[in-house]
């Protein structure tokens, strides 16, 4: 998951934004069970440039992790305008895909033995990252579409 994070968020930006999304405690039949808020606040400055939110969610004995990141420190979610765009980025071992969800440019990535996990970017400044074994494509598609109507 990390691996897949870094290499998503490569393109940082300097605009500020308000820590404005709020993730709700339940989703659908989802529930909130643990959650861990990271400051992004650099040493130099003491300067809060945004946070980043984890939040796993389960449903029976099912899990899924969401994480959120806001702010000027945690930059756009770069999301190419097609697959193809990727080439050098991503790893060759996982099939992706850019979409659309609930409005928003996402790219989902598919690989064996491995959560399916989509991430979607709600602004300049603003990212969901979803991932999990339990749901497949169009079930983490229309778990994060249902989740964006909620923000």
């Amino acid at each position: 998951m990390k691996k897949f994070l870094a290499s998503l968020l490569l393109s940082m930006s300097i605009i500020s934004s308000s820590l404005a999304f709020e993730l709700p405690d339940e989703i659908s039949s989802w529930h909130s069970v643990s959650e861990h808020v990271v400051n992004i606040t650099p040493t130099s400055t003491g300067e809060n440039l945004g946070r980043v939110v984890y939040r796993d969610y389960s449903r029976g004995k099912s899990t899924l992790q969401i994480i959120l990141t806001e702010g000027a420190g945690a930059g756009e979610l770069y999301v190419p305008e097609r697959v193809n765009d990727l080439k050098g980025v991503m790893s060759s071992e996982a099939d992706y895909k850019v979409l659309e969800v609930a409005g928003c440019k996402s790219i989902l990535e598919v690989r064996s033995f491995m959560p399916v996990a989509l991430a979607v970017r709600l602004d300049d400044n603003s990212s969901l990252t979803i991932e999990s074994f339990a749901l497949n494509e169009a079930e983490i598609v229309k778990f994060a579409e249902d989740l964006i109507n909620l923000l």
